[in-house]
């Protein structure tokens, strides 16, 4: 949609060109200009020229001076002149609501500015409405450095106004991210190098918010009211906010009347200060609505909603509070997106279930378009973490009307609510990194893979440096934002060269998925699909087979479900499995219950699963298919028994991958750092010198071991190799510290990851915790598996705890034995678990899931692979030398008998 909105931006500026008519006066004027070479004259008449009319049609003027601009500015006065024509363009864009196109001209001012070393108030005028833009949109990353360079420059001139500004905007970040405590830290700082009152006033304003976000309602009410003592000058904008700050503490006590007392004062302040069709207006509709919804008031709350929608959205003039607006009138804008929410949950508490499914559906189409203006990984995994709840409300609510209809078209658009926040910011990645593929030698995309990997560099080169907390230097730290927030806006302008060059390369990207395209694509071999979503209040599992209708298991979450699951994953957390092995009993006890909850259906021999939240560190292999009393680890039910289970992130990357399959003959590259004498104080890897040696055997490949298993060469493998096998140590990493993998001399970590660009089709990560990481709600795991499956890599070996190295060195043979054997990864891996529990030189107390289960499968389906076709062409052309020798032989005999 949003790209949608651009081209009809465009369209209409191109249409306006020929059917607005200028005064004559101005045309004269600016040819007389073009003929007598005045480039700063031409640039100032086309501003004062909108100045007259500032209408969304004016801005054709904007369009037609930059296409007319006949050469590069010469002087300091043509400079100066071109950087406001871009400011100027930039702001008028930005009250429009066309906020990606002013992030654009912002940017290219900024990097003019630099470029020309021009004497202007840049912090002013362009860097705050620029940071104040990405913050708008959730790109809180490139807002963050932007800011903080505000502050270093600030502080360099002296002007403690600017100073206290910067943390003023900071604090703003920090509480889109959601880290209230370190916004207020930046406010009291901010205070300290305010200059006037009015200054305070806005600091104080905006502590009232973060304790309000913190549920500090008493703190959160004196703050505010300091803020208005301070507000000498009457500024309603902080008597707005101070207004509605009050009125969500008074909801907070269920004080409705002066609730919406404050927020009818702060309505009115908004209309005059912002005016009637701003979005801070169309809020506080929101806010009063949200009163009404509380107070079970539904057709008031709608109507209020509907007040919201029509302040934002000029051209929707509904004929009663239910209609909603066409979807051509949208744009990326959270109070959009906030309005149909809304209405949903109104829609709800009126049973009218359907229409509360549309205006969710219509909230998802915004939430479409916000995205598509954001920049960074990051800002898509916070929108994707606001999505969850309202994925989870639709699936209840399609749940809930297939219980009363019996209609299983319900269950399907359920299944689509799920997919909806299942690493759509990964698949949209790979989707992009394939069409880019299919560009070859395009020196745009050469110098944006060498831009990421940079950018990629100094993002872990700074969460290291932010980890050294007190002992951080801080020059260091400006340093190396600074390097990134150049870096990045190197980026940003290469892509509005590549979008201008490409404008198709993202609007063919497509995540939409279908029951029917699962059936046909994916279930080749009957096999079963089951896709896990972990709510807050229930878990929901989507079965799908091949000519047969969907179907969903609910299970509450309650406690005993949860203390059930979680005491299942804590016999696996040790890191020598004598949890489990002191425990069989209530492991399959517990994997038996776990088994019955997720298992309804009849199994299928292939199993594909997409798990969800906790139950992504789920070994599903190990589950119980049956009640037993067996004690023996080698003997018992295990689901692997019965089932050979590949997992994906999700059903649209599975599909992705089958459109996207570009194969590769088989070679590897494998490192093998072995760690000898605990170098570089990480303990020796014994095992896995032989497990090169078994790998060795069985696949063609170059097998780094020692000190040859450098980061270097890793950097520089290129497109020689379709199979990549890293043995060696590794860490999921936690809230603060990234995941990371270790080479012979140093380490990779996460972030540097998603810079690369890994074009194969299997990396095996033998080593530990490769599979798991923090959860991000939405998109998933942020483990090593995820990042180089974001950097192309189509399928993955990793393994969810800490493994053994020991039986790690068999299984790892054993797969590779396997895959030459069979050519499905799934199928190999399956079989090398098998073959252990099998090995009779193994003992039964090392055949504990502990030693085995840990590694999964990610990726592509297993279909017969391409060994098994290769044996088919063996017997084939078998069969024709053998005719043939035998039709040779009786033609000889038949001339001989002549």
């Amino acid at each position: 949609m949003l790209k949608k909105g651009i081209i009809a931006f465009v369209f209409l500026c191109n249409f306006l060109v020929s059917a607005q008519q200028f005064s004559d006066s101005f045309i004269l004027s600016i040819d007389s200009l073009k003929q007598q070479n005045n480039y700063s004259e031409f640039i100032y008449v086309h501003l004062d020229e909108f100045a007259k009319n500032t209408t969304i049609e004016s801005l054709v003027l904007y369009k037609n001076l930059e296409s007319n601009l006949w050469r590069n500015p010469l002087n300091k006065e043509e400079k100066v002149a071109q950087l406001y024509f871009y400011i100027n363009y930039a702001y008028q864009l930005k009250q429009f609501g066309f906020i990606n196109e002013s992030i654009n001209y912002y940017e290219k001012a900024y990097s003019f500015y630099k470029r020309n070393y021009i004497n202007y108030n840049i912090i002013e005028y362009c860097l705050k409405p620029l940071a104040n833009n990405y913050t708008r949109l959730g790109d809180v990353d490139r807002a963050e450095d932007i800011i903080k360079i505000t502050i270093e420059k600030a502080i360099k001139e002296k002007s403690d106004t600017q100073i206290g500004s910067g943390y003023l905007n900071l604090a703003a970040v920090y509480r889109t991210k959601g880290n209230y405590v370190t916004a207020i830290k930046y406010l009291n700082l901010g205070l300290l190098n305010a200059s006037s009152n009015n200054q305070k006033a806005k600091i104080h304003s905006d502590k009232a918010i973060n304790f309000l976000f913190l549920s500090e309602f008493e703190n959160s009410k004196k703050e505010a009211i300091l803020s208005n003592t301070l507000n000498v000058l009457n500024d309603l904008s902080i008597s707005t906010r101070n207004s509605i700050t009050l009125g969500s503490c008074f909801i907070s006590k269920n004080k409705f009347e002066p609730a919406l007392i404050e927020f009818e004062k702060a309505l009115k302040f908004s209309k005059i200060i912002f005016g009637k069709n701003d979005r801070e207006t169309a809020k506080i509709y929101n806010k009063i609505a949200e009163v009404y919804w509380f107070q079970n008031k539904s057709e008031i709350a709608l109507s209020y909603y509907q007040k919201a929608l029509i302040t934002l959205l000029p051209n929707y003039i509904p004929k009663d509070i239910f209609e909603n607006p066409k979807s051509t009138y949208f744009y990326p804008e959270n109070t959009l997106k906030e309005a149909f929410d809304g209405r949903a949950k109104v829609l709800s508490q009126l049973n009218n279930f359907e229409e509360a499914v549309k205006n969710y559906e219509l909230s998802f189409l915004i939430e479409n378009e916000l995205r598509d203006t954001y920049l960074s990984q990051n800002a898509k995994l916070l929108q994707q973490q606001e999505n969850r709840n309202r994925s989870e409300n639709c699936i209840e609510l399609c749940y809930t009307m297939f219980q009363q209809s019996n209609n299983v078209l319900w269950l399907e658009k359920a299944f689509q609510f799920a997919e909806q926040t299942k690493s759509v910011v990964l698949l949209e990645n790979k989707e992009l990194l394939f069409a880019k593929s299919k560009i070859k030698n395009d020196s745009l995309f050469i110098k944006e893979e060498k831009l990421q990997l940079k950018k990629a560099e100094l993002n872990t080169s700074i969460t290291l440096e932010q980890l050294k907390n007190e002992n951080a230097v801080l020059n260091v730290l400006a340093k190396l934002t600074k390097e990134r927030e150049f870096v990045f806006q190197e980026i940003q302008l290469l892509n509005q060269e590549i979008d201008e060059k490409y404008p198709n390369l993202k609007a063919n990207l497509n995540t939409s998925v279908s029951i029917d395209k699962i059936e046909e694509k994916l279930l080749l071999n009957n096999e079963l699909l089951i896709e896990f979503f972990d709510g807050t209040r229930n878990v929901y599992i989507f079965s799908i087979s091949k000519n047969k209708p969907i179907s969903v298991v609910q299970i509450e979450k309650d406690e005993v479900f949860k203390e059930e699951l979680l005491s299942f994953l804590k016999l696996f957390s040790d890191e020598r499995g004598t949890a489990l092995q002191n425990n069989i009993n209530k492991y399959t006890s517990l994997g038996f219950k776990l088994f019955e909850h997720f298992f309804k259906k009849e199994l299928a021999k292939n199993i594909i699963l997409i798990p969800d939240g906790l139950f992504s560190f789920l070994p599903f292999d190990a589950l119980i298919t049956e009640k037993t009393e067996i004690i023996n680890f080698e003997k018992l039910p295990y689901l692997i028994k019965k089932a050979n289970i590949s997992y994906a992130y999700s059903a649209s990357i599975l599909l992705s991958n089958t459109k996207n399959s570009d194969r590769k003959e088989d070679k590897l590259i494998g490192f093998f750092p072995v760690f000898k004498n605990n170098h570089r104080n990480l303990a020796e890897l014994s095992f896995t010198e032989q497990e090169a040696k078994s790998i060795e055997n069985e696949v063609e490949g170059d097998f780094l071991t020692f000190g040859e298993a450098v980061k270097n060469v890793f950097d520089s493998i290129g497109k020689k190799y379709s199979m990549l096998h890293l043995s060696t140590h590794a860490t999921a990493g936690d809230f603060f510290t990234p995941p990371a993998i270790e080479f012979y001399d140093e380490t990779l970590y996460l972030p540097e990851i998603y810079g690369y660009n890994l074009n194969l089709d299997l990396v095996v990560l033998s080593a530990c915790e490769t599979g798991i990481g923090t959860l991000r709600k939405g998109e998933g795991t942020m483990s090593l598996a995820r990042g180089f499956s974001y950097a192309g890599v189509k399928n993955l070996i990793v393994s969810l705890w800490k493994v053994n190295d020991k039986s790690t060195e068999k299984l790892m043979a054993g797969f590779y034995k396997n895959y030459t054997k069979y050519g499905s990864k799934s199928a190999a891996l399956q079989s090398s678990k098998l073959d252990y529990l099998n090995n009779k030189n193994i003992s039964s107390l090392k055949k504990s899931p502990y030693y085995w289960a840990s590694f999964i499968y990610i990726g592509e389906v297993a279909t017969a692979g391409k060994k098994q076709i290769s044996y088919w062409w063996f017997f084939i052309v078998g069969i024709i030398l053998i005719g043939g020798f035998f039709f040779l032989k009786n033609s000889r005999f038949e001339l001989n008998s002549k």
